[in-house]
């Protein structure tokens, strides 16, 4: 594992440049519907590849985001030599060439740089438009109306309304990628300031441990067990290589009636590689979900399904070792936590909610900090305007 994570750190310090064999690091964007066979072939690489890939493997290189950039080492021949291909927020996909001119592929784990920021500014335009421009950062952009999506009207959002961020920048090759985590958040708006902590399940929370979710995913449909929770990024004691799922695998006898989890259009029905039989809804706000292995389809693309209306029957197709529902969701192309949407909490309690309570006063404090040392920068500005106009 750790010659892989050093054959990166190497990589970094090569992008642009020749080294003395006369290789040179180029990068390339992920096309719109390319695939990884098309790829192979483009980069001169063998076709087997692909074919030996395992179904976990499989459906994360289907749901490489379109413009995802990655980088290719070209020997002095102009043939590929290693590649590195980011295919979730946590992995990406190695290919190297030996000196024998066979080819390995392993997933291992992206190299972040991570900083501590904090981003404050007042509106003066599209609030998204003004994060980017401020942090640089259009991902930050996303997860702020994110995290903020049933308690601000974005579209309301005045000229003067202020917001204050505290997070966690990760960039990858010196740009940003992925979500990026934000710890702590403020928005005043009209006056009035709406905050949103992080809590240690992952979910955001306001001031008095609450939540302001007003509609949650349910589970698809009635299981024996789960049998492959989600995961980002874990190393396979046993395989000794990098996994991941982003879904929850439902161990189901084939038949089972197969519900859509919330209220949707349906954006895709039929055949998708490992997934096999599969059903992919659109729901309000970025979310999308997606149900594979599925026996029988009972929808079609562009049908307008309600929660809990049945749209298929679980099955075996596809790459898959047993009969069981996959079910994923994605959040403005990012897969997340399916548990996270589907079980519904109001707030926390005991223990739990005086630790958070800790917490979140802590971060109160620091934004309102922020806020006073924006105040007098402002001040001064204003000062000095004053007497030039004088």
């Amino acid at each position: 594992m750790f010659r892989y994570i050093f054959f990166v750190s190497i990589f970094i310090t090569s992008l642009y440049s020749y080294d003395l064999r006369g290789n040179f690091v180029k990068e390339s964007v992920w096309k719109y519907k390319e695939t990884f066979l098309s790829f192979l072939q483009e980069n001169g690489m063998p076709l087997d590849l692909y074919y030996k890939l395992d179904s976990e493997d499989e459906k994360l290189l289907m749901d490489i985001k379109m413009a995802t950039l990655y980088q290719v080492v070209v020997d002095k021949d102009g043939k590929a030599r290693d590649i590195l291909l980011p295919v979730s927020d946590e992995l990406q996909l190695y290919i190297s060439r030996d000196q024998n001119g066979s080819f390995s592929l392993k997933m291992i784990p992206i190299i972040y740089e991570t900083k501590q920021r904090v981003l404050s500014l007042k509106f003066e335009d599209i609030p998204s438009k003004d994060i980017t421009k401020k942090s640089g950062n259009f991902e930050l952009s996303l997860e702020v109306e994110n995290i903020f999506r049933n308690v601000v009207n974005f579209k309301k959002i005045q000229k003067g309304d202020r917001l204050v961020v505290f997070y966690q920048e990760r960039k990858r090759l010196g740009r940003t990628f992925g979500r990026q985590k934000i710890e702590a958040a403020m928005i005043e708006q009209g006056g009035k300031k709406f905050y949103k902590f992080l809590g240690a399940d992952g979910r955001y929370y306001d001031q008095n441990a609450k939540t302001n979710d007003k509609s949650s995913f349910i589970v698809p449909c009635k299981y024996k067990r789960i049998s492959s929770i989600f995961t980002n990024k874990r190393w396979h004691p046993i395989l000794h290589r990098y996994r991941a799922h982003h879904g929850i695998d439902y161990a189901t006898p084939v038949g089972t009636p197969v519900k859509a989890a919330y209220n949707g259009k349906v954006i895709f029905a039929g055949v998708k590689g490992g997934y096999g039989n599969c059903v992919v809804i659109k729901h309000s706000g970025g979310y999308q979900s997606i149900y594979g292995h599925l026996s029988k389809i009972k929808c079609y693309v562009g049908k307008r399904v309600k929660i809990g209306e049945i749209i298929a029957l679980s099955g075996n197709t596809g790459r898959s070792t047993g009969p069981h529902l996959h079910f994923g969701i994605s959040l403005n192309g990012t897969w997340i936590n399916p548990a996270l949407k589907i079980v519904f909490v109001k707030g926390l309690s005991g223990k739990k909610r005086v630790d958070f309570l800790k917490y979140s006063k802590y971060y109160m404090k620091k934004i309102e900090n922020v806020l006073r040392s924006q105040h007098k920068v402002s001040s001064k500005i204003k000062d000095i305007e004053d007497n030039i106009g004088g």
